[in-house]
């Protein structure tokens, strides 16, 4: 089934408010807050794809430069990985305030849709409340599989950073190449866990923007 007709219109209302910043918003506001918010993090995840790119471009270069042009080829890559550093950040706060969120309206669901008196009502209700979570589990584990895949590559990368910070050397480049080869093989899963996930995220801010 395609990813945007996975929940009904009626369905996809609900959602509006899982994202809920704050009971004191309106309905609207949290409707256009959710929709912001998953879009800001395709936004991010597509500029962290393009930056993932950019860092191993450079890391190439600090592998084929000449003896006196490495500082600067190190100098730009270590710029590149800060970039990259910065904007991980960026996607995992974002990410860990929807997850909370998210948590923080399912468990109010779940109370108040105990408390309705039509049996009908409450079946649904609780029946479409476990169909979004699963929707948004889906997100989620799209957002964990590219929080591992990022660990193993940084893990590499900032080893990477340090051995060549401290052996700004033609010999310490040459005995580093094993190591970039090895980043740069690891930027391939990143880059593939990283378009997985704004492909979901992407299908859910579809569902939720107004037709």
């Amino acid at each position: 089934m395609n990813k945007t007709t996975r929940l009904n219109a009626p369905l996809a209302l609900t959602l509006l408010l899982t994202l809920a910043m704050g009971c004191s918003t309106t309905q609207p506001e949290r409707s256009q807050r959710a929709v912001s918010d998953l879009q800001q993090l395709t936004k991010l995840l597509t500029e962290s794809d393009t930056q993932i790119a950019a860092l191993n471009k450079e890391l190439r270069a600090v592998s084929k430069a000449k003896p006196d042009d490495l500082r600067d080829a190190y100098a730009d890559f270590d710029k590149e990985l800060q970039r990259t550093q910065q904007l991980a950040g960026e996607v995992n706060d974002l990410s860990d305030d929807l997850k909370n969120n998210a948590e923080k309206y399912f468990e109010t669901w779940e109370k108040q849709a105990s408390k309705l008196n039509n049996s009908d009502l409450k079946d649904m209700s609780l029946e479409r409340q476990k169909t979004l979570r699963q929707e948004f589990d889906r997100v989620m584990a799209a957002m964990d599989r590219l929080a591992a895949a990022y660990k193993s590559y940084s893990t590499d990368v900032k080893d990477l950073q340090m051995f060549l910070g401290n052996d700004m050397t033609r010999a310490g480049s040459e005995m580093a190449k094993p190591q970039i080869t090895k980043v740069l093989a690891g930027g391939d899963p990143l880059q593939a866990a990283l378009r997985g996930a704004q492909a979901e995220v992407q299908s859910m801010a579809t569902i939720l923007k107004p037709k």
